[in-house]
């Protein structure tokens, strides 16, 4: 255990950690009826690197050879190195025992992983909803065999959900639920032309909340490029996430879609209709916060039993950036509902996930508690061992 966590006196829960897929993560439970429906292999001819396609379109957003035989260092881009030299990739990685035994060396009683790719392939199958829940069912079987919706307490992988279909959206929920899962992720933003406050997916959010489940938006490519490339005239906006122009970043971001769909939900009143629901927001940052509590406040109450921002406040947990005015987030929804992330072991994160403490310098130890473990575990539910 490093010395910062030894300072602060508790264990960490991380709202946000990843793994490298296995590169059979979609292929190895895949129905042998659909099986024409899985992904395939290419090698690019320019680069050698392979990729996943899913039917006749590739996975660009993830840039990178997807076999992940080699991976960036953690960390490397926020210490300005660049990515520098590749190297192979390390158990912990793809191994939950090895991961335990870092998370132990990091100072995390527990963390909520996240895939790579994944995130990265429900537009690829959009408008192909029988493609789009074999591939997904066939990936979270793979999830829970090789890391566990829920293992140990401690490691909560946290299975690929989508809405296309309402009814397939809750087989698949009871399918993970029924494995462990206390957590479950869903794309933000517009379903099929739907908000998903939309009451024809009320038998999921229903069964969400009577099984306890926390639901999380995680960042990935979110279906607002695509459509408002249409709008705009973009063309083909399937690029790497790197390489997204900055107009497209200003119109069609994440802050944008996140933000748009929180206030559908409020609006929709999804949290009046099931006032338990607990969601999250991971690795979305919070720079959109300030704008959608402003925005609630100008639009009003309307005919919300309640005033839209303390539905906010009380219902959604935000994963700010480290580098973000955590100050000022903590004055506008309070410490209860802000949980840190560190996002390792990706290029762009913590190289050490105490380190986001250092952010919080001017907070009391009470509210650091809360930020970097009791939030978290409030969202996921469980025991804890802090």
């Amino acid at each position: 255990m490093n010395n910062r966590v030894e300072d602060l006196g508790f264990r960490l829960f991380d709202a946000d950690n990843h793994y490298y897929e296995a590169e059979d993560a979609f292929l190895r439970h895949m129905d042998p009826v659909l099986r024409h429906r899985a992904p395939r292999w290419v090698t690019m001819a320019d680069d050698g690197r392979k990729r996943l396609v899913f039917g006749d379109r590739m996975n660009r957003f993830v840039g990178a050879d997807h076999t992940f035989r080699k991976v960036g260092k953690p960390g490397v881009l926020r210490q300005g190195e660049g990515y520098g030299e590749l190297e192979p990739i390390r158990p912990e990685y793809r191994e939950r025992d090895a991961r335990l035994a870092l998370m132990d060396r990091q100072g995390l009683e527990a963390a909520m992983l996240f895939p790579t790719l994944g995130v990265s392939v429900e537009q690829l199958l959009a408008e192909d909803s029988e493609a789009t829940y074999a591939n997904l069912h066939a990936f979270n079987r793979w999830l829970d065999e090789d890391w566990g919706f829920n293992y140990r307490e401690r490691i909560y992988a946290v299975p690929l959900l989508s809405l296309l279909e309402p009814s397939r959206a809750v087989e698949e929920l009871e399918f993970v639920v029924g494995r462990g899962a206390r957590v479950v992720n869903l794309r933000p933003g517009p379903v099929a032309g739907r908000s998903p406050a939309d009451r024809i997916y009320d038998p999921f959010w229903t069964a969400v909340t009577n099984a306890d489940v926390a639901v999380v938006f995680h960042a990935g490519d979110d279906p607002y490029r695509y459509d408002m490339g249409k709008l705009w005239g973009w063309g083909n906006v399937n690029v790497p996430a790197r390489n997204i122009p900055p107009l497209h970043q200003v119109v069609a971001g994440h802050d944008r879609c996140i933000h748009d769909t929180l206030a559908a939900l409020v609006y929709g009143k999804l949290f009046e209709r099931f006032p338990a629901l607990r969601l999250g927001t991971v690795e979305l940052g919070a720079s959109w916060v300030p704008d959608l509590l402003r925005n609630l406040e100008k639009a009003g109450r309307g005919d919300l039993a309640e005033p839209p921002i303390e539905t906010f406040r009380r219902h959604v947990w935000v994963n700010p950036y480290e580098h973000e005015d955590l100050a000022g987030l903590a004055a506008a929804m309070g410490t209860d509902r802000i949980m840190f992330g560190s996002d390792f072991p990706h290029t762009d994160g913590l190289s050490e996930p105490a380190d986001y403490a250092h952010a919080l310098e001017g907070f009391d130890h009470d509210a650091i508690r809360r930020i970097m473990h009791d939030n978290v575990r409030v969202l996921v539910g469980g025991s804890s061992e802090a």
